[in-house]
């Protein structure tokens, strides 16, 4: 059987990877609930949701602006999908939230198996099956990309695209390389590589609508073609690039504002003014400590060593380097924004260090200790994919919503922090409900009376969430006199990750959310 099974694995290793892969992710999407950070929540699942409700919950959209009318600089595509993806869950009746929010994380799920698929590929074409079959299992079962794969980050999201730009970037090499082995013209060779530019420039636009930071990526591809003096190539890829910029950005933006990229031209600008905006800003060399710890030592220290080592083929290699530059001299850091070239960049780096490891005398004389290393390095990725794999993020924020949607009568909502004065926004998509007050209160010296009453019934406030458990008898207390007997309803706990990382590091707060409703 162990034989037969070999024999299949080597016929099929494409299929296995797929199915292995998979797995992993089918178990996230169903039980890694939550969202991982503001923006894959925020700016995607409950933008589109209130959309189809008939709300406008960033205001975004210019017929719901009253004040600072104008493009807000976010990208619609990626918004859009969802939103079309909601309306014809309503239309089908689907209008669980919970269950919605599986079926979305099951699509990201499968669509991050083409990272695993081009992935193999392309080290296929690079090295050899044996360590392109070990580089697909690298990227299927690497502990965080099953968590992160199912998640509504756009980082992750474009991902694929890059690795599908990059299969088709070298697809161009191969075919002048056949062409010119056919004793073709330079001319004809050119000829021939043609389309694939113009799919990998296309591959590379899509990715731009979804993320606008990969536009490094096509850039350092035109720098690699210019360099190889391929003028027309370079034209021709970037050709690529605009047609779905053009059609989709520039046509969404033109129907919303009147003109074409509105809305990222409003980007560049706000992101140019404001260059550390979300209060992040490490040292130039922050993404390269990230990349020596993501691919898990000693393993990440190889991968490093192999994309420095061998900087080829440079039309795949130099768009990465373009990437992580701006990202490291650009002064706003926050981890995720490398997620999209870092599957590429392993690509490079394994194979380029695994097809110097074999040809190493050193290491052909000490067999074991490259076994040992991978040893290590599986080993702690083991340990810690099955724990990510059905760990839920910011769970009780969620958790809280669930309970607040139970609740009979509810006006409105007072999301009372005073503890730590940093009231998280409440993901209103659990609650179904976007027309009523949802009001953060964090400092005690503040007249909650008031904040209540601004609103007349049946849109007044009058159920708390007390976020953390730090004072929480005299916030309660507190909050009662200002808005009369209070009865708990429930309690909101995190999720596994959350607790753990809060173990780890206290100033990651453990958030508990105890929610109270009014009796009056």
């Amino acid at each position: 059987m162990i034989a037969r099974m070999i024999q299949a694995l080597q016929r099929q290793p494409l299929l296995w990877l797929t199915v292995i892969a998979a797995l992993p992710r089918l178990v996230a999407a169903i039980f890694s609930q939550g969202y991982f950070a503001q923006d894959d929540h925020f700016l995607v699942i409950e933008a589109a949701q209130s959309w189809v409700a008939g709300f406008d919950y960033n205001n975004w959209l210019p017929w719901n602006q009253t004040v600072n009318k104008g493009p807000t600089g976010h990208m619609m595509v990626y918004p859009g999908l969802h939103f079309l993806l909601f309306k014809l869950c309503t239309w089908l009746g689907f209008t669980d939230p919970d269950g919605k929010m599986v079926l979305v994380r099951l699509l990201h799920g499968a669509w991050s198996l083409i990272t695993v698929r081009v992935g193999y590929c392309i080290a296929r074409q690079l090295s050899n099956e044996k360590i392109a079959w070990n580089c697909g299992l690298f990227l299927a079962l690497f502990c965080y990309m099953p968590f992160l794969g199912v998640r509504n980050l756009i980082e992750m999201v474009s991902a694929p695209l890059l690795m599908l730009s990059a299969w088709w970037l070298l697809k161009s090499l191969q075919g002048k390389v056949v062409a010119v082995g056919n004793q073709s013209s330079y001319g004809e060779a050119a000829r021939s590589a043609w389309w694939p530019l113009i799919v990998a420039g296309f591959f590379a636009g899509l990715a731009i609508n979804i993320r606008f930071q990969t536009i490094f990526f096509p850039a350092g591809v035109g720098l690699a073609l210019l360099l190889r003096r391929e003028v027309r190539g370079a034209l021709i890829f970037g050709a690529g690039v605009l047609m779905p910029i053009v059609v989709l950005q520039g046509g969404i933006d033109l129907v919303l504002w009147g003109r074409p990229f509105a809305e990222m031209t409003e980007y560049v600008r706000y992101n140019v003014a404001n260059p550390d905006n979300t209060g992040i800003v490490s040292a130039w060399y922050n993404y390269l400590l990230i990349l020596a710890g993501i691919f898990i030592p000693p393993l990440s220290l190889a991968v490093i060593f192999g994309f420095v080592r061998k900087p080829q083929p440079l039309v795949l290699w130099l768009p990465v380097v373009a990437f992580v530059f701006f990202h490291s001299v650009f002064p706003n850091k926050q981890e995720r924004f490398i997620l999209p070239i870092v599957p590429l960049f392993f690509v490079l780096g394994y194979t380029a260090w695994e097809n110097w490891r074999v040809s190493s005398n050193w290491w052909q004389q000490r067999p074991t200790l490259w076994k040992a290393a991978l040893i290590v390095t599986w080993g702690i990725n083991s340990l810690l994919l099955v724990p990510l794999t059905v760990s839920s993020s910011k769970l009780e924020r969620v958790e809280a919503m669930r309970i607040v949607r139970k609740l009979p009568n509810v006006g409105g909502l007072i999301i009372e922090d005073s503890a730590e004065h940093d009231a998280p926004m409440p993901p209103l998509y659990y609650w179904g409900r976007w027309d009523t007050p949802k009001d953060p209160y964090t400092d005690r010296s503040a007249n909650l009376r008031k904040l209540v009453e601004r609103n007349d019934p049946p849109l007044r406030a009058n159920v708390v969430l007390f976020v953390g458990e730090e004072q929480l008898i005299e916030r309660l207390a507190h909050a009662m006199r200002a808005m009369g007997p209070l009865e708990y309803k429930g309690c909101a706990q995190p999720g596994l990750l959350d607790r753990t990382l809060h173990w780890l590091n206290p100033l990651n707060r453990n958030e508990v959310i105890v929610i109270f409703q009014s009796t009056e």
